[in-house]
């Protein structure tokens, strides 16, 4: 299990390497992500893996270094060191999946010594996987320029995985909290205490934001098939 963990990690750093090679030495930007690539190594080699999210991150950092980025400037304006941790977090902690192989590792699988239906069955799924590939970058490259940075005082959104974490238990509570769920729908009653609130600014904004990107990615998508 170690060194499973080990070379998830080692994977993890040589991406969070190739963040910082266009990156001069002594740039606050590197820095930066020199001690976010430093905590969330940390958090995943602890008995019990912590998922490295930009609050964690910065509180964990601002523990030993005053100036550390805070939360929202993380969320902002690090995001991809933060996506490459979170994806190992995931990778340690699903047990039972196969190591992945990277794009150009399954370029160079060799076919040549494989039966001919076989070698064309292989190429074929190379090819697909090159493709998808493609699209796949074109659409980070659409997420990325599309998603408006927040506002100063708007909510901090988290992300996918959490919001709909989120959105779970807020959905299990409010059953067994204050409201009623009838045919009609999710209601408040008589006994509902005045003010009580109906959901937290932070998963209102995060559902916000989860939809409007899809509405933008499928319009996007749509437009490129026309």
């Amino acid at each position: 299990m170690a060194s499973r963990i080990g070379a998830i990690i080692a994977i993890a750093d040589r991406k969070s390497e190739s963040l910082l090679e266009s990156l001069p030495d002594e740039s606050r930007a590197r820095s930066n992500i020199e001690g976010i690539n430093s905590i969330c190594r940390s958090l995943l080699q602890r008995r019990t893996p912590i998922l490295p999210t930009a609050k964690v991150v910065s509180e964990e950092g601002r523990k030993h270094n005053p100036y550390f980025p805070l939360e929202r400037t993380i969320y902002n304006s690090y995001q991809q060191p933060l996506r490459i941790w979170r994806k190992a977090y995931h990778d340690v902690m699903n047990i039972d999946a196969d190591p992945a192989m990277s794009v150009d590792e399954v370029a160079k699988i060799d076919t040549s010594v494989m039966t001919p239906s076989m070698s064309n069955l292989v190429d074929h799924l190379k090819a697909i996987v090159a493709e998808v590939t493609q699209r796949n970058n074109v659409l980070k490259k659409i997420i990325d320029e599309g998603v408006p940075v927040q506002a100063a005082d708007a909510p901090e959104s988290p992300d996918a995985d959490e919001a709909m974490n989120a959105l779970g238990i807020w959905l299990r509570d409010a059953v067994d909290g204050p409201f009623k769920l009838d045919e009609i729908g999710l209601r408040v009653t008589a006994k509902t205490p005045p003010g009580t609130r109906v959901m937290s600014a932070t998963l209102f904004g995060a559902l916000k934001k989860f939809t409007d990107d899809y509405e933008r990615i499928r319009k996007t998508r749509k437009a490129r098939e026309r």
